[in-house]
């Protein structure tokens, strides 16, 4: 084979090479769009089953227009990277959801009609940059029906719940309809502190928790329910507020509510101080012997878990209140009332993750039974300043000061509300409890409802919010009343009602929805290079400390041989002369300790880059360079293989 030969075989098989390169390149962009190698460390590129459900459970079109000021974001690199997050995650959605989800992805440019429509749907502008432009960074969805979802502000704090916020989103399109949510119990949210007297009077005012409940969803009130009322077919989710004496029939309906998919939250209360603050109906005083608690141990027992039959006291989280005892302007620590922060809460559950404060009043502790097959999420904790007490210490007119000094923290930490989920088995092994005596039946009445076979066990894992607490739906306990121009303007003090819908809200999804959990950050901190920083500048921060206090010293020690200087014993000029000498001494000492201080500081300080720039130079070596250096000598070791396959062929043939 001559050269031109050659040459023109060499130059068709670069061109080959190319095409069939290029070839790839566009086969697996279009083959391999929904191909994903997620090695991230919490997972972020990989999406739950729930939703993929949720997807693929898609009944109607559902439209997303994801509106993005993508040229504006190239002053924010930070916020330009997790809008790209946010995009490559709705694609994916997309994607998965076989032709049901369309994506439209919007850049809304200053005074354009882009702009004009993030607006009218409600998209959140912020000032960016010193021209102080109108940023957008939001999320509208719409479906068949014209119903209509968002999210204003994709907030970067709240990156770890971004698939839980898209998919709960989808999730409501597809499912317009409200949720149905029945309240029970014995703690009279529809008439408010006033009771069933105040109902009887036309004076009655709904607490304030309810009235945020039915904003949000369809509430029916289960006064005087029956069994047949709590069924999973009629309510979405029940509600328990303070189930003081509930009857073994009803407790019944509420285990094969569980245990049929039906999702709980309970209020329950080792002792309600709203309820013992309830006047009586007959004598119109309130309750002799204050609340006996609502604690339900069959059932808790049966999903898994106990509640102590006390009160956790604690003196970090105690809340001041007046004590009216010595003088009118006493205030002291009240260890019952509990005012948590947002560090008792848990920041990784969607539930309590934007809560900042709640206000508790005699709550009780929750805690695994031994032998229990549910699992025990916490979802609001005390601190380890805590003990429990026994409730009789609040009956009658407790004293803030006589509790203080019966108060010994146990250094445990107290569950105070808790996400219980998990296989479980019927409180009722027995059967369904024998019905009560039947009275004499009238003409004419109707025979009662025949009894559903009973469910033994959960066929999927119960979703039950337990809170060791009934008070906190109380509005005394969580708003501050405020009279305007003669209207009564409510202002709140906790986030008692945010808590209360935000559990509703989650519970009401779909099972997918509520398996949803936090997942990690994409801007993930240097935690070792922040780590030298801050041991450097703690260093950095004492020398200078030290070095402050000897300059005073010195400066004191200057001013005593300044005063001695100008005292009359001191009388003659040598004196001042040997002053001035011991002056000039000190000053010259001092000059000296500075510059001392001074280079110790820069050895600190450049110890501390050192040790930084050798920590990124390592990773950016590992990085830039070592990656790619082992995979050339892995595409190496390979091309030298195959042609080694080659000449061993060639030999053998």
């Amino acid at each position: 084979m001559n050269t031109r030969n050659k040459a023109l075989l060499t130059g068709t098989g670069l061109v080959a090479a190319f095409a069939l390169f290029f070839a790839v390149n566009v086969a697996s962009n279009q083959g391999l769009r929904d191909a994903r190698l997620d090695l991230t460390q919490a997972r972020l590129y990989t999406l739950s089953d729930g939703t993929r459900n949720v997807l693929k459970g898609l009944q109607e079109p559902v439209t997303l227009r994801f509106f993005f000021s993508d040229k504006l974001a190239t002053q924010a690199p930070q916020i330009k990277q997790y809008g790209q997050r946010v995009r490559e995650l709705l694609e994916r959605y997309a994607a998965l959801s076989g032709g049901k989800l369309r994506l439209e992805v919007i850049d809304p440019e200053p005074f354009s009609e882009a702009e004009d429509r993030a607006v009218a749907a409600g998209i959140q502008a912020v000032s960016l940059g010193q021209s102080g432009q109108n940023f957008y960074f939001g999320l509208v969805g719409t479906n068949s029906v014209d119903q209509q979802e968002s999210i204003p502000f994709f907030q970067a704090e709240k990156e770890q719940f971004l698939e839980y916020d898209l998919t709960k989103l989808v999730y409501g399109l597809n499912n317009p309809k409200k949720p149905q949510i029945a309240v029970l119990g014995s703690l009279p949210l529809e008439y408010g502190p006033g009771g069933i007297m105040a109902a009887m009077r036309g004076q009655s005012q709904p607490y304030l928790v309810l009235g945020q409940i039915k904003q949000f969803f369809d509430v029916k009130m289960l006064e005087g329910a029956k069994a047949e009322d709590i069924d999973p077919a009629k309510i979405d989710t029940l509600l328990l507020a303070h189930p003081k004496d509930l009857s073994d029939e009803l407790q019944y309906a509420v285990d094969q509510f569980v245990l049929k998919g039906g999702r709980l939250i309970v209020f329950a209360d080792p002792y309600s101080e709203t309820m013992a603050a309830m006047p009586n109906p007959m004598t119109g005083q309130p309750m002799p012997g204050g609340d006996s608690g609502s604690l339900l141990p069959k059932l808790f027992n049966a999903w898994g878990v106990e509640v102590e039959p006390k009160f956790v006291a604690d003196l970090a989280l105690a809340q001041r209140v007046q004590t009216g005892r010595s003088g009118a302007g006493a205030v002291a620590d009240y260890i019952p009332w509990l005012a948590l922060t947002q560090a008792q809460m848990n920041a990784d559950d969607i539930v309590t993750s934007q809560i900042t404060a709640i206000n508790m009043a005699s709550a009780g502790a929750i805690k695994k039974r031994e032998g229990g097959t549910t699992s025990i999420q916490p979802l609001m904790q005390s601190s380890n300043n805590a003990m429990l007490m026994d409730v009789a210490d609040l009956r009658g007119d407790p004293n803030p000061q006589a509790l203080a000094e019966k108060f010994k923290a146990s250094g445990e930490i107290y569950t105070l509300a808790a996400r219980i989920s998990g296989p479980a088995k019927t409180a009722f092994p027995d059967g369904p409890p024998a019905p009560k005596a039947d009275t004499e039946k009238k003409e004419g009445e109707s025979k009662p409802a025949e009894t559903a076979p009973q469910v033994k066990e959960s066929a999927k894992p119960i979703n039950v919010v337990l809170v060791a607490d009934a008070d906190l739906l109380d509005d005394r306990f969580w708003v501050r009343t405020q009279q305007m121009f003669g209207q009564s303007l409510y202002v709140p003090i906790a986030a008692n009602a945010d808590f209360v819908v935000n559990a509703i809200d989650n519970l009401s999804g779909s099972g997918d929805l509520i398996g949803l959990r936090s997942r990690g950050k994409s801007q993930r901190p240097f935690d070792v290079i922040e780590g030298l920083r801050r041991n450097a500048e703690q260093q950095y921060q004492a020398r200078e400390r030290s070095l402050q206090k000897k300059l005073e010293e010195t400066e004191k020690q200057i001013a005593d041989l300044q005063s001695k200087a100008g005292s009359p014993a001191a009388g003659a000029a040598g004196a001042n002369a040997l002053v001035s000498a011991e002056q000039q001494a000190a000053i010259e000492g001092l000059r000296g300790e500075i510059l001392n201080t001074r280079k110790e500081l820069r050895n600190v300080q450049r110890e501390l880059n050192r040790d930084i720039e050798q920590l990124q130079l390592g990773i950016k070596f590992i990085n830039i360079g070592l990656v790619p250096l082992l995979a050339a000598v892995v595409a190496i070791g390979l091309s030298l293989a195959w042609r080694r396959r080659r000449v061993t062929r060639r030999v053998e043939g």
